[in-house]
């Protein structure tokens, strides 16, 4: 209110509450960072907003919307009998009904905290008077207890996330993890209930959700910039389709898809695989396809001894239902309790959606596929020359893993397109009949080395006796230079297949193997 009209009421009244000298005001610290948590994709942080305190190092209440005061009945009584003011006069200067200012002054209702402020400045006690009164609990917001100074709260605000507010509950807070004394402390300083359970801990306070969300600024920033990779990168400014050629792909091979009857928020992505490389190139492709970061990135599971990387945003319910319109489903085996019939029942997975696109992304696509469940190895041949003399020879062989009958005999059609060709491996004990794609020859190998062979990085799992850790293209190209020195040196055709692998691993140490194009030139 203007001091124009409250003149008009008051006329030479001079108010008789002294105001503290300018020369004590007290300067304190305006700014604040501090880092919430962290997840495998963002770091959260809590900021202080720039002119939320007063000079005296309150926070300013009055910018918290419809907050209200308890317990401010004497104080306005006692202005009004100082300024010799009747209760109609207060309600006049500050347009409230007579009734409403006679039970703000019977504490009967509270007052709004803005009123009582005018209030209060109209008669010269400035608001940090009252924040100071609400400091030292001669004023109270009633249910809530909202700290006036920050360093009451600076020790709790971390653990206080308004971020997560349901739309449908706009006023819930979420505790963050924390110690059961933290816990005590938030309860204590802020005077609320703790609601507790399984999920989550939270409390419901439509003053504090206001008074955090007024004071501080909750901001997320990224720890993953994609592109994570180049060549998908490259790959995105050519016009290829990631979608095709990487996303689902990763989903048939090593991925996954949640699909539930109801509530959207339960649909879910995850990508799982035991080399880090391809999650970089799925989130890549998730990233330049759908504009989406992961919710979380490769966190290692020590059981399964896989990285995984989630998508659970709401966004993804749309997502699920774009890959599974185009690749029939991601799901390629029954579930453990499932049978064989029930699983057909459902809709199956295929490859439909590739055999007729651009060679270049079918060729990503079977990259994709070889790194996540192709491998690497070699037997050795035996020959009779015509005295009878055995010699033994390396043979490479390039290996598929697809039990899926559909998949696999797609995989199968698009890797003839390539000159490589693959069959199909039978097994009595698996559920379809077939165990996986093979081909055991050096063209196949220069074939598909052709055209980029395995995603650079991608390494030979644990599982592996003798070659663990080792980059496949690295192995491949090693087992490649055997072959070579082998044609060359009729000793090593003697060797074991144990002592192959050794000198195979040799090659790779030492770096005495050739580029790709060296071997698709030689053995051409």
């Amino acid at each position: 209110m203007c001091y124009e009209m409250i003149g008009e009421f008051l006329g030479a009244i001079v108010p008789q509450i002294n105001k503290k000298s300018a020369n004590n005001k007290k300067y304190i610290p305006k700014t604040f960072k501090g880092l919430i948590r962290e997840t495998s994709v963002y770091k959260y942080y809590v900021e202080l907003k720039e002119d939320v305190l007063t000079e005296q190092g309150f926070f300013d209440l009055v910018k918290v919307p419809n907050l209200r005061v308890a317990g401010a009945g004497q104080f306005i009584k006692n202005i009004r009998m100082k300024n010799r003011l009747r209760l109609v006069d207060i309600a006049k200067i500050f347009k409230s009904g007579l009734s409403t200012a006679s039970q703000w002054e019977k504490n009967v209702n509270r007052i709004p905290l803005h009123s009582l402020i005018n209030i209060a400045e109209a008669f010269g006690v400035s608001k940090s008077t009252i924040y100071s009164f609400i400091d030292q609990g001669k004023l109270s917001l009633k249910n809530v207890t909202l700290p006036v100074k920050f360093e009451k709260i600076i020790d709790i605000i971390p653990y206080i996330s308004p971020q997560t507010a349901s739309i449908r509950a706009p006023n819930v807070l979420t505790l963050l993890k924390c110690s059961m004394e933290t816990l005590s402390e938030i309860k204590d300083t802020l005077n609320v209930t703790l609601h507790i359970n399984s999920r989550d801990k939270r409390i419901y306070s439509r003053d504090l959700y206001n008074y955090l969300t007024t004071f501080f600024q909750y901001s997320k920033v990224p720890k993953i910039y994609p592109p994570l990779t180049s060549e998908a990168r490259f790959w995105h400014e050519e016009g290829v389709d990631l979608k095709r050629s990487i996303i689902i792909p990763c989903l048939q091979s090593d991925g996954c898809v949640s699909r539930p009857n109801s509530n959207e928020y339960n649909y879910m992505i995850h990508f799982d695989g035991r080399n880090s490389i391809l999650h970089n190139y799925f989130v890549d492709a998730m990233y330049y396809e759908y504009d989406l970061l992961p919710t979380s990135y490769c966190l290692y599971n020590a059981e399964t001894k896989m990285y995984r990387t989630s998508y659970t945003q709401k966004i993804v319910k749309t997502i699920v239902n774009d890959i599974t319109k185009h690749s029939g489903n991601t799901k390629t085996s029954p579930a453990s309790r499932q049978t064989i019939d029930e699983y057909l029942k459902e809709p199956q997975p295929h490859l439909d959606y590739l055999i007729s696109a651009p060679e270049t992304e079918k060729k990503i696509a079977f990259r994709i596929w070889m790194s996540t469940e192709g491998s690497m190895t070699f037997y050795k041949t035996r020959e009779y020359n015509k005295r009878g003399i055995k010699n033994e020879y390396l043979c490479p062989s390039l290996m598929l893993a697809c039990t899926h009958p559909v998949l696999s005999k797609q995989l199968q059609q698009i890797a003839k397109q390539f000159n490589i060709i693959l069959t199909l491996i039978s097994s009595k004990t698996n559920w379809s009949g077939i165990l996986r794609l093979k081909n055991q020859s050096i063209s196949a190998c220069i074939e598909f080395l052709k055209f980029g062979g395995f995603i650079k990085g991608v390494r030979i799992s644990k599982n592996s006796k003798y070659h663990e850790g080792i980059d496949k293209n690295v192995f491949l190209l090693g087992i490649l230079e055997f072959k070579k020195r082998e044609r060359e040196n009729s000793h090593l055709r003697k060797l074991k297949s144990k002592q192959v692998h050794y000198e195979i691993n040799k090659i790779i140490k030492k770096r005495e193997y050739n580029s790709a194009d060296f071997y698709i030139n030689h053995f051409s």
